[in-house]
This record gives C-alpha cells, structure tokens and sequence, in this order.
C-alpha cells in the first residue's frame, strides 16, 4: 500500500515539473541591431520567444508609439527544437523627429517576463563631412538703445494705422483680396513643375544655394497649400513634417522629402554650399513627393484628412 502511494506521489510530481518546466522555459527578447540613427534612417528589432508552444500568442503593439513608427514586419519563423518550439520576427522601426525615444518593454499572455526597454537616438541630418558647413551659433544678446527717432517713427505709423482701420469701419467700405488662381486649367501640381523647371533655368551659382533651397522649399509649401490646403506656409520644418506623417505615400519617397527639407534648412540657417549632384538628388525627391501627393484627390487616398 505504501508504495503504490509512493508511486502515486512520484507521478503527480513528474507531471508538476513538466508542468512547470513547460510554463517557465519561455523566455522573450527583444534585440536592436543599432541604437542611433539619422532622421528617416531604420532600425531592426528582432523578436524571439524561445521555449513556445504551438497556438501561442504573439506580441501586440500600433504601428506607431512614442515617436517611433512601424514601417516592416515580417513574417513570424519558427524552429522546432525537440518538443518546443523557437519563435522570431523582425520588425523595422524609424522615426522622423530628432531626440531620444524608447521602445517598450512587451510581454505576452501566461508568460510572467517582459521584455527590456530599448532606447535610440534620433539624430539631425549628418553634417559632419559636408564642405563648408558652419554650425548655427547661439544668439547673443546685444545691449539695448533707445533710438528715439525710430520710436517716433513707430508710433507715427501706428497712429496712421489705427486711423486708416478706423475710416474703413466707419465707411465700410469692402477691401476685395483677389484669390490666387492657377493659370487656364493648370494643376497644382503644373504649376509646381513649372516653377521648378523656370527655378533650374537660372543656373543659379553654388554661391547662391541659399536662394536656390528656399525658392524650392517656398514651392513645396505653397503646392501643399493649395493641393492640401493645408497651412504649410505658417509651419516650421519640424512642424510640417510631423503634419506630413500620415500622408499614404510610399516611406522611401517620403523619407527622401524629409532628407530635403532637412537639408534646405541646412543650407538656409547653416550656410552649407551643397554640390551640383546634391541640387538634383533635392529636385528629384521633391518632384517625386509632389506627384504622388497629386493623387490624393482620388478615391484610393479619401481617408487623408489635413492637420
């Protein structure tokens, strides 16, 4: 009698273990090939749970989290290793805003560990073996005087101001601001084209890149403010990319907008004199990004609502 019931004892304990065993030998990770990129650039998460069981669970998280996005997932491996099973996916990430973001930790369901918190820094556009950059300096502050001439002038004028408001209301008489319209049936788009083609016959010289970058920043912002209408003029870059995000176009084009804008501002606040085969990489991204938001009024892209 006694050693049926040590037998007994021994079995339940058998099947404790394997029961044990089986819910504890999963283990997760989650592991970053880089930790620092540029702007638009992309890591690679790899995810693993090893020790899986067949009908697991996977991990779940939104395409986009804590200034990082989701741009690739692929598809979920499993290697068999005797009666479990190793389970892994890569998943691509980037982010277009500058600065430190953190990926968080994952677990999943009926397994008690989470996975490390990986951290990555988001860097500007890289400058560092670009000719003839100077980096922005700080603002001094310069001390004040008073010009009173100047402030006579001012008020002059702002006493001419509030009289001129004042005889409108008082005559009401309408001002008409003419609304800018495309010429014929040309396209936002036509005319954007237009103006880059009439910008590139100026063969403007290197030393005048800044006019060059602004003057094809300034089509840009007024294609999307007519096409979008959008207030693409009033934002700044950082501003205005983030808007952008949640365009449905293609991540390489846009991404190489991104590069674009990053580097007009560059070349306008730095005063960085980029080469000719720059001028064309800047001209090809910006008329690629233009064509495909051209579509947008179809019925593939009607969910897009502006910021």
């Amino acid at each position: 009698m006694n050693s049926k019931k040590l037998y007994i004892g021994y079995l339940v304990g058998f099947l404790l273990s394997c029961i044990t065993s089986n819910v504890f030998s999963q283990t997760i990770r989650v592991q970053a090939d880089r930790d620092r990129i540029f702007i638009g650039e992309q890591v690679k998460l790899t995810l693993s749970v090893e020790g899986g069981k067949a009908g697991m669970s996977w991990f779940r998280f939104p395409d986009s989290v804590n200034h990082l996005e989701i741009v690739g997932r692929s598809k979920i491996d499993t290697v068999l290793k005797g009666s479990y099973t190793n389970y892994y996916q890569t998943i691509s990430i980037t982010s277009f805003d500058s600065g430190r973001w953190e990926f968080p930790s994952l677990s999943l369901a009926g397994v008690s560990q989470t996975t490390t918190p990986i951290s990555i820094d988001v860097l500007p556009v890289d400058v560092s073996q670009m000719e003839d950059y100077n980096d922005i300096k700080d603002i001094e502050e310069v001390q004040r005087q008073t010009n009173w001439l100047i402030v006579g002038i001012i008020a002059a004028i702002t006493l001419l101001a509030i009289g001129m408001v004042y005889w409108l209301i008082i005559k009401k008489k309408k001002v008409i601001v003419p609304a800018t319209v495309l010429k014929g049936n040309q396209s936002p788009l036509e005319w954007a084209l237009s103006e880059i083609n009439k910008l590139n016959a100026q063969n403007l010289q290197r030393h005048e890149a800044k006019k060059y970058y602004s003057e094809l920043s300034n089509i840009g912002r007024t294609f999307f403010h007519m096409q979008l209408q959008e207030q693409s003029q009033q934002k700044t870059t950082d501003e205005w990319m983030i808007n952008l995000q949640s365009l449905p176009v293609d991540n390489d084009i846009k991404t190489a907008f991104f590069q674009f804008l990053r580097l007009a501002d560059t070349v306008k606040f730095a005063k960085y004199l980029p080469p000719e085969t720059e001028n064309e990489v800047s001209v090809h991204a910006i008329k690629q990004m233009l064509q495909k938001v051209s579509l947008l009024h179809s019925n593939i892209y009607s969910k897009y609502q502006p910021q």
